[in-house]
């Protein structure tokens, strides 16, 4: 071997030797490159899923608290106590027939009184049902007792939720309607009379009336039992989690709570280990974060909330929109490092590509934030807003008042509240459509800006009621407020009605009393409020802290 010969094989060993080095350090210089891309990118994503699960989770649990006052107050009204204490089932009673029993007790004047009293309170509360179960487990009254298919006369005691009840627990629980097949939430409350329990009052709120809980996509909502009921896919409804509750109850439990037996299972899966092996670069600590839905492959982020006081949960689960260009990205800056390492000449271009690279990254990690930022905002207003009048939403009202009673308890001052709700706005609805309907809702809370003070709220807990709040307030000057507001609402045509048509609103009114908490102020103000109703409406009625409970007017006299 001369010596140009063995020069050129020292010269090809040491720039394959180098190659080699350079390849290993461009591998170890990319790899940490797009770690550091990737661990910014999940940073982002997995805040922007936390957001949208922990803002599902503060609707519903918003949502289950107005619900599950209405079957609690109806529980305390004396009516129904009384016609419970006295609807004890007889053993001829038992032995007749649904029928039988559904004819005998609706010719009973208090047990229809009842019934007419809660279709009427169905219809301005948002449930789809509400009934009165007495202590023997049939139902005696319900909103649709007058339908070809009323629950009263049919016997209740095998439904779970209707057990619990009986045994003096409050209850709710999603469940499947045994008459008509629609998914709801149920919620029961106990009735007790002079200490003794006499019946329960369950109200059901449809699933269709909830579908905003999943609005985001990738959002859904299980059980206690681990079953979908609800999900922004639909097709994942009625699906189950791994290792639910539902998997080890019997045939014959499922089918009582779902009306049916065989569940499909939602397998969410950590496939970590399993993208490791296509991209062994990723580090295990965020290999532990990687997901995926069934048989999906792309790598997903999951997040839940549980413990919403209602045996709920929220899920999400939000795919990773920028894998792809990731891992395109490794391969490309592991080949851009060896070229930069391995050519003196490219280096000034490598430096060139990698500087644009990285403040392309910034500027990504930027208006990532900036996005975030931005839908953090969108939300916050969402949530204190509503979108229509411009009145609070009532979530956000109901904070106010909680802190509301708070200051005027420390600070000894009056405070006042009042829900005031716009009469036979249905009617308005049917005649001239939604949208001048929702003029007319508009319409109102401009009034209620310009009679009342900066510092009152007005918030819209629902349809077309609404919460006033009136801080520093005694019960006498805010009957003569509102009663003006009323007046005036009366009187002053809104432009896109009719010059014939005219507009009136109902409002109950109360103030807070010592050991008063936001929900016995909202509990008293919407007995007034119905007060107002059935004293025939367009006007306010007032409901001190220290009286009984008003009375309601038969609904024909009303």
């Amino acid at each position: 071997m001369n010596k140009t010969t063995f020069h050129r094989a020292i010269a090809t060993l040491a720039f394959a030797l180098l190659a080699c080095v350079c390849w290993v350090a461009a591998g170890l210089v990319s790899d940490r490159m797009v770690q550091q891309e990737l661990a910014a990118s999940m940073h982002v994503e997995q805040q922007m899923a936390a957001s949208i699960v922990d803002n599902t989770a503060q609707i519903i649990a918003s949502d289950l608290a107005m619900s599950r006052a209405i079957p609690a107050t109806i529980a305390e009204m004396d009516m129904i106590q009384l016609a419970l204490a006295q609807s004890h089932t007889s053993a001829s009673e038992t032995a007749a027939t649904e029928a039988e029993r559904r004819t005998r007790w609706l010719a009973v004047p208090a047990l229809t009184r009842i019934g007419n009293f809660l279709r009427n309170a169905r219809g301005f509360t948002g449930l789809d049902y509400v009934w009165v179960v007495n202590g023997d487990g049939f139902c005696v009254a319900s909103s649709n007792g007058i339908d070809p298919s009323s629950f009263v006369g049919v016997d209740m005691r095998a439904r779970g939720y209707i057990q619990k009840a009986l045994l003096g627990a409050f209850n709710e629980t999603y469940g499947v309607g045994r008459t008509n097949g629609d998914p709801g939430i149920f919620i029961a409350t106990p009735v007790y009379r002079d200490g003794f329990l006499v019946g329960a009052v369950i109200a059901k709120v449809s699933v269709d009336r909830l579908r905003h809980w999943v609005a985001r996509a990738g959002t859904f909502v299980t059980d206690n039992n681990g079953v979908i009921v609800m999900a922004h896919e639909s097709q994942l409804e009625n699906r189950v989690m791994p290792d639910s509750p539902v998997l080890r109850m019997s045939r014959a439990e499922r089918l009582d709570a779902y009306r049916r037996v065989d569940f499909r299972t939602f397998r969410i899966t950590n496939i970590g280990e399993r993208v490791r092996m296509d991209a062994p670069w990723l580090p295990p600590a965020l290999s532990h974060a990687f997901f995926a839905a069934d048989d999906s492959t792309a790598p997903s982020l999951y997040d839940e909330r549980t413990g919403l006081n209602s045996g709920l949960a929220a899920h999400i689960v939000h795919p990773l929109p920028n894998w792809a260009e990731i891992v395109s990205n490794q391969r490309r800056d592991r080949l851009l490092v060896f070229i930069t390492a391995l050519g003196v000449s490219l280096l000034a271009i490598v430096i060139a590509v990698s500087y644009l690279r990285e403040r392309r990254l910034h500027r990504a990690t930027r208006h990532l934030a900036d996005q975030l930022q931005s839908a953090n905002t969108l939300l916050s207003a969402e949530a204190r807003h509503d979108a229509l009048t411009g009145a609070l939403s009532r979530r956000y009202f109901l904070d106010t008042l909680r802190r509301e009673v708070d200051l005027a308890r420390s600070a000894g001052v009056p405070m006042s509240v009042a829900i005031a709700d716009l009469d036979h706005f249905k009617q308005i609805n049917d005649r001239f459509g939604h949208a001048t309907g929702d003029r007319a809702l508009e319409h109102f809370v401009r009034m209620c800006e310009e009679q009342l003070r900066a510092s009152d709220g007005v918030g819209r807990l629902g349809g077309e009621e609404f919460g006033l709040l009136l801080p520093q307030t005694a019960l006498a000057d805010a009957h003569t407020v509102l009663e003006r507001l009323r007046k005036c609402f009366n009187q002053e045509h809104c432009a896109y009605l009719p010059d014939d048509t005219t507009l009136s609103v109902s409002i109950g009114i109360t103030e807070l009393s010592d050991g008063d908490t936001a929900e016995n102020l909202l509990k008293r103000a919407d007995l007034a409020l119905y007060a107002a109703k059935s004293g025939g409406r367009d006007r306010t009625e007032v409901h001190p802290a220290d009286s009984k409970p008003p009375v309601p007017r038969h609904p024909e006299t009303a």
